[in-house]
């Protein structure tokens, strides 16, 4: 991600860039670091141990509190390390009446069209613990599927103004969120939701004047929905690529070739990287193998304390 930004970023490609490590884990490898120092990459590491550290989509709020610490822009943008930019994203820039962009969501996923729909209370019961009526979140349209639904953005990347307070509410939501123990038994129901919507209702709770980034500016990859997703003319416009499983060896060829197509020097410039590859020493991975199912416990247990809306 931070060599895309560097290289085909245009006018961001010099932004500051912080990494940060929020929760317990094995630690980068050398390699990595150097390539952190080679990019000009902030490196902090502060593992913040919480009831909820089994939770992963936590660890978002929290490397944003971290790492303003060490910024003093008025922008701040979070991406994931999952994103690969491929030409210049001109509409990440904040205009002087914005406090927030952001992407609403791709498709429906975890959202609510509305009265009657299978997800509708759960976004209500959302609403009551914040104090907000439901009426008060805008509809947005998916870009995928072109489903109109309250308003959901997608975590991958937004931006807003650092004196907005908007990250400190967003932590808080998100934790009130979990505090309450509410649950859905809907199919593809995952608590991540917990942690997405509370990136827009901070927007609305606080009143930000925000704006819907279009889809080039996350247009989403993955080997799943590539026979139903895919659209050439999306990827040849598209600024900055959600890539999800793509770099890994099994998808790698189709999504090489598919730049190749479409950004040519990119596509190049990714074919010679070549797919991403698992390089952890054998300790490291087993460390990995033994959080993971020490967090899946933790997670069964807290579903089975929900109650279910």
């Amino acid at each position: 991600m931070v060599r895309s930004l560097r290289k085909y970023g245009g006018r961001f490609a010099s932004s500051p860039v912080v990494a940060v490590t929020p929760r317990f884990g094995p630690p980068l490898s050398k390699r990595t670091l150097r390539a952190f120092n080679d990019l000009d990459v902030l490196y902090v590491r502060r593992p913040i141990k919480t009831k909820y550290s089994w939770f992963k989509f936590l660890n978002k709020p929290l490397a944003l509190a971290i790492a303003e610490e060490f910024i003093n822009s008025e922008a701040i943008g979070f991406l994931d390390s999952d994103l690969l930019f491929v030409n210049e994203p001109e509409r990440l820039r904040l205009l002087p009446s914005e406090d927030f962009l952001g992407f609403p969501v791709e498709c429906k996923e975890m959202g609510s069209t509305g009265p009657g729909d299978p997800y509708e209370p759960f976004w209500l019961e959302l609403c009551r613990i914040i104090k907000i009526d439901i009426r008060d979140l805008p509809w947005v349209v998916t870009a995928e599927n072109n489903e109109r639904v309250r308003l959901y953005f997608n975590g991958g990347i937004f931006v807003y103004r650092y004196s907005s307070n908007f990250s400190k509410s967003y932590l808080n939501f998100c934790l009130e969120f979990l505090d309450s123990s509410v649950s859905l038994k809907e199919e593809g129901y995952s608590e991540g939701i917990k942690e997405m919507s509370a990136i827009g209702f901070a927007v609305i709770k606080l009143g930000l004047k925000w704006r819907a980034l279009p889809y080039s500016h996350d247009y989403v990859m993955m080997s799943r929905t590539h026979s139903s997703w895919y659209k050439e003319e999306l990827l040849r416009t598209a600024k900055i690529v959600h890539y999800h499983d793509s770099m890994w060896p099994p998808f790698f060829p189709t999504f090489r070739d598919c730049l190749l197509r479409t950004h040519p020097e990119v596509g190049h410039w990714l074919a010679a990287l070549g797919p991403m590859r698992n390089t952890a020493p054998a300790q490291w991975r087993l460390v990995n193998k033994v959080l993971a199912a020490f967090r899946a416990r933790q997670e069964t247990a807290y579903r089975r304390r929900c109650s279910t809306v």
